[in-house]
């Protein structure tokens, strides 16, 4: 749960608010010790891809479910700071998981069981050795808190492109225009079982789906006219999130809004990671290659 997601994942809500010059004093000071960060250089020991100039900036975004990681896209901004590319990693990828801690290498891993083994500094080390590239932030972010953050938006406007009836998430909605309250709007990027084939690819789609529309919101919307309804939503923002400690205060998240509120909804593309079945076991999918390759050295 952004870049669209820079703004769903409030990289850019608590930060605009700063930059705007909303919060001042006390309000200041309580939005920065709502952050949390994690020391990327202490957890990571081994040696990481090279931070070259030049390249686009590599934003991680992890969306935590029941201590669980349940979301995991790339955001890779263009140097130039005009395009924007969204890669979603489906959880159940099988690849290599580096040394987390005190947890050994293993060969062959879900992607998702980096995070519950090392938290997000063992979901970055596997994203940089999946792909080679450079994760120079991250963001995370509790899915109890995009629901509260939906509600105090007043819902999202989504276009169906098939009906859900979810007795699972107790989502039910017909195809078509929807507004999707908070608790919607998690079941709907949650659910998986009641579309397509039940497969993550197809919850994938949702979740892109539901980002575009939750950037146009935040693109067509004057939503900072309401200095204390502002301050409320970067409240419920910072408290939500986990960041790396480059980006963990609030003149930093400012910093990096600034290069990111310029996008226009239609300069992000949303991509998945190319996968195949893996043959030892048909429920789950490996990277495809050479595509898979392609698309990480492509940007």
């Amino acid at each position: 749960m952004n870049v669209h997601l820079k703004r769903w994942l409030a990289v850019s809500g608590a930060a605009v608010v700063i930059a705007t010059g909303v919060v001042a004093g006390g309000s200041y000071w309580r939005l920065e010790s709502n952050l949390k960060t994690v020391d990327l250089a202490k957890e990571i020991t081994h040696p990481r891809p090279p931070s070259t100039p030049g390249r686009p900036l590599n934003i991680l975004l992890v969306g935590k479910d029941d201590e669980r990681s349940d979301t995991a896209m790339v955001v890779q901004l263009n140097a130039k700071g005009d395009q924007a590319r969204v890669i979603s990693i489906p959880r159940d990828t099988m690849v290599p998981r580096p040394r987390c801690g005190d947890d050994p290498p293993v060969a062959i891993a879900m992607f998702n069981s980096a995070f519950s083994t090392g938290g997000a500094a063992c979901t970055v080390a596997t994203v940089e050795q999946m792909s080679g590239i450079r994760i120079d932030h991250f963001v995370q972010i509790d899915f109890n808190g995009f629901r509260d953050v939906v509600d105090r938006l007043g819902g999202i406007d989504v276009t169906m492109p098939e009906a859900i009836n979810d007795e699972k998430s107790g989502l039910h909605v017909p195809a078509g225009p929807a507004k999707l309250n908070g608790t919607q709007a998690l079941a709907f990027v949650r659910t998986r079982y009641s579309i397509g084939d039940g497969s993550d690819l197809n919850r994938i789609k949702n979740q892109q789906l539901f980002m575009r529309a939750l950037s146009e919101k935040l693109a067509n919307e004057n939503w900072l006219a309401s200095p204390a309804k502002t301050l409320e939503l970067a409240d419920i923002l910072t408290k939500s999130i986990v960041t790396d400690t480059g980006i963990g205060s609030i003149p930093k998240l400012a910093d990096l809004a600034g290069k990111l509120t310029t996008l226009e909804p239609d300069a992000i593309t949303y991509v998945t990671l190319p996968t195949e079945t893996y043959l030892p076991d048909p429920n789950r999918v490996q990277p495809k290659q050479p595509e898979a390759d392609a698309l990480w050295q492509a940007a």
